[in-house]
């Protein structure tokens, strides 16, 4: 896991899935923990790299990733270069499997979905039947009222750059952040009825906050607009154009074969999931020969109908990132590093992790699927592809082995705890672990004793809670690349202190 990156992503505010539990995923880091972290993992030289990975190379980090990093099970890279197409794919050596990976491999793409709603707003902008600027509160049933700060309101664009100001995930979803298929009893009523009641702390437009239900409303306020299923609307003016053919929400019977079987964060098969109301945020199935066509939309400007437009206009706002190097376009991340700017998204699901992004400049363009949702997959390896400079982790972490404790272990380490002000992580039960909340972040903890935790999506994050087993923790201390960092527990008000 690429730890020393991830620091950075998760002061800006980054959430990502379950590994910050929810669309992406990556690992966290305490803000404290910055300086030391990026200095302790150097990136790989790469003082000679001006042009692109080959083949080659791309398959020996894959291969690397799968057998001696035990990220996923099985992955497929497509990639487009100047000089042509090209597909590699490799499945573990491990264990059993029903399905050898291909271009027309079949997987759920996760937070990919927000690209394909992005271009259905940038689409419906086109044709001239909403504008950017339209706000939400028109496309919402009677009598559903969208929060406002100082009186402005969320419009179509903040939905879609992430500065909407609302939530990664709904505030009445009655499941654990990290429930297997958590959303797919989730109803648009729920989306709608919850809606007047998140509080927004900023002017939409100002910031960057990762949002699910950003997009999943956005997706439902275009099928209004157009007064059809947001599915059949993605279909009819966006995917059957292009001719993506394996790009839908359901689970095509005939095509069952071709099907990736996702895995966890512990590599065991987890079954389908579905986006219930979140749909056009986060549910759609695809393969890397599809996403690859929607990426050659981006860099050849060539397509059908009005998408060349559409796709233009994608590129063209410019709204706050969730870093220093990183703005957000339309649905896309657009990153400047190292003298490159490419555009890029990912996603995580229950049981997979995927990144796509293309550089104009160089002409090239990658998507990276793999069937599991540890770690951060192949974001790294991908980026590579569009950014020669970009550092790939090549480290190998042995992950610790979790054991049972008593409920009364666990309840004692419950609780929030403050390193300085601002930055402080509540730890609270999951299904699959504790989690552990910072801000807008979340990851997931496994004990190793009764007083050590390790990060459960890897890495070398652990967290300490000394002090006697009869007593709640007054403090826990967060260690990782050698730097070790105390926070102490926070008394709840009017609480009484020993």
């Amino acid at each position: 896991m690429e730890v020393h990156r991830v620091a950075r992503l998760m002061t800006a505010g980054i959430r990502l899935g379950i590994v910050t539990l929810g669309a992406l995923g990556t690992s966290l880091v305490a803000k404290s923990a910055i300086h030391a972290a990026e200095a302790a993992t150097p990136p790989v030289s790469c003082s000679q790299c001006t042009t692109t990975i080959d083949d080659r190379e791309l398959e020996k980090l894959v291969r690397f990733r799968i057998e001696k990093q035990h990220r996923a099970m099985s992955a497929v890279v497509g990639v487009i270069r100047p000089s042509g197409q090209s597909i590699i794919a490799y499945r573990s050596k491990r264990g059993t499997h029903a399905v050898e990976p291909g271009g027309d491999t079949i997987f759920e793409i996760a937070s990919l979905t927000k690209i394909f709603t992005a271009l259905l707003l940038a689409d419906a902008v086109s044709e001239g039947d909403v504008r950017l600027d339209d706000p939400l509160s028109a496309f919402v049933p009677v009598g559903v009222t969208v929060p406002q700060f100082s009186g402005r309101t969320i419009t179509l664009a903040d939905l879609a750059t992430h500065t909407s100001g609302l939530p990664l995930r709904p505030n009445n979803l009655n499941a654990a952040p990290d429930a297997p298929d958590k959303y797919a009893g989730y109803t648009l009523d729920q989306l709608y009825a919850g809606l007047p009641e998140y509080r927004l702390d900023h002017a939409p437009g100002s910031k960057f906050e990762y949002s699910n239900v950003a997009f999943a409303l956005l997706g439902h306020a275009l099928a209004r607009q157009a007064g059809e299923p947001f599915r059949d609307l993605l279909r009819r003016r966006v995917t059957a154009p292009l001719g993506l053919s394996d790009t839908r929400f359901d689970d095509d019977p005939a095509a069952a074969v071709r099907r990736a079987q996702g895995h966890d964060m512990d590599l065991k098969p987890i079954g389908p999931t579905g986006g219930g109301a979140l749909n056009p945020a986060l549910a759609l199935r695809s393969t890397a020969n599809d996403l690859l066509k929607l990426l050659d939309l981006f860099l050849s400007g060539a397509g059908p109908g009005d998408l060349p437009q559409a796709a233009r206009l994608m590129l063209t706002l410019d709204r706050p990132g969730d870093d220093g190097d990183t703005r957000m376009t339309l649905g896309w991340r657009r990153t400047t590093a190292h003298g490159e700017t490419y555009y890029w998204s990912h996603g995580r699901g229950d049981g997979s992790r995927t990144f796509m992004g293309f550089n104009p400049t160089r002409g090239v363009a990658v998507v990276a699927l793999a069937d599991a949702a540890s770690g951060a997959g192949l974001d790294d390896i991908a980026r590579r592809v569009l950014d020669p400079m970009q550092s790939v982790d090549l480290k190998v972490v042995p992950r610790p082995r979790a054991v049972e404790l008593p409920p009364a272990a666990i309840d004692r380490v419950l609780g929030t705890y403050r390193y300085a002000p601002g930055d402080e992580m509540t730890i609270t039960r999951g299904v699959t672990g504790l989690i552990v909340t910072a801000g807008s972040a979340q990851f997931l903890i496994q004990p190793q004793s009764r007083t050590r935790f390790f990060a459960k999506a890897g890495g070398d994050l652990y967290l300490d809670f000394p002090g006697p087993a009869s007593k709640p923790a007054d403090r826990m201390v967060l260690h990782q690349s050698g730097e070790s960092f105390t926070y102490h527990r926070v008394q709840p008000e009017g609480t009484d202190h020993d």
